[in-house]
């Protein structure tokens, strides 16, 4: 057994918990330490930062003081927050499916009318709303059961913690300078068919840091962790084996 293996820390994005890396996990614990915090639950957190702060007394408790941090959408905002707070703790760094960059005004008016969802219709309602949005063309043609069970087990998050997400994911700043002043390869996992987050704003990221790993994954959405498993872990072993 090696007494020495890397520690990889995946940061789940909003509307889902950690549950979303279990076929990524099952692909990689054989050779690294898996830690996947749970943030889907948090009602006290106002800003990113203040994710980050709790990122950073479970992970310290926790004795994991050395690490790769990959963060997806929402968790990505977080892992820059944390990059930017904590730099001393990083080994590795990775954006799937997320942005170094702030909201727009049009994004930030999103988000209030999205609070207002959640305030006067509740989590099952916001849930099936942006389910399809998540997943990819194809994925939804041959999974539409998977579709059903993401509503129904994801339908149940308290609303009071996907308002203080999105209140923090509003508000965050750009972080463009933290991706440029990272010492080490910067890992983008990219899905072409997410209408999250345009797949050119993804792209133009990798330019920040010195040195860039992008990866495309061509047939997946926004939750590319779920879509195509074995080819995210093969992105993710790989960069792994170059830092």
């Amino acid at each position: 057994m090696n007494l020495h293996r890397k520690t990889l820390v995946l940061l789940h994005g909003h509307g889902i918990d950690d549950t979303i890396w279990d076929s990524l996990d099952a692909a990689l614990n054989e050779y690294y330490t898996i830690v996947r915090p749970n943030i889907s639950l948090f009602t006290f957190c106002q800003s990113v930062e203040d994710y980050a702060d709790e990122l950073y007394r479970f992970l310290t408790t926790a004795t994991i003081t050395k690490f790769t941090l990959i963060g997806h959408s929402m968790g990505g905002y977080i892992a820059l927050a944390f990059a930017e707070k904590y730099p001393e703790l990083l080994e590795g760094f990775g954006l799937f499916n997320s942005t170094a960059y702030a909201d727009d005004e049009a994004k930030k008016h999103q988000r209030n009318q999205t609070i207002e969802l959640l305030r006067n219709h509740g989590t099952e309602t916001f849930i099936k709303n942006t389910a399809g949005n998540l997943f990819g063309d194809r994925y939804k043609e041959l999974y539409p059961d998977r579709i059903k069970a993401h509503i129904e087990y994801f339908g149940k998050l308290p609303a009071d913690a996907l308002i203080a997400g999105i209140v923090a994911m509003r508000n965050r700043p750009d972080r463009t300078a933290v991706l440029a002043a990272m010492p080490f390869p910067v890992l983008f996992i990219i899905g072409m068919q997410d209408k999250l987050i345009p797949f050119e704003s993804c792209i133009s990221l990798s330019e920040y840091p010195k040195q860039s790993y992008p990866f495309i994954l061509a047939e997946a959405g926004h939750l590319g962790m779920v879509e195509r498993p074995d080819a995210t872990a093969r992105m993710i072993n790989w960069y792994m084996g170059r830092i």
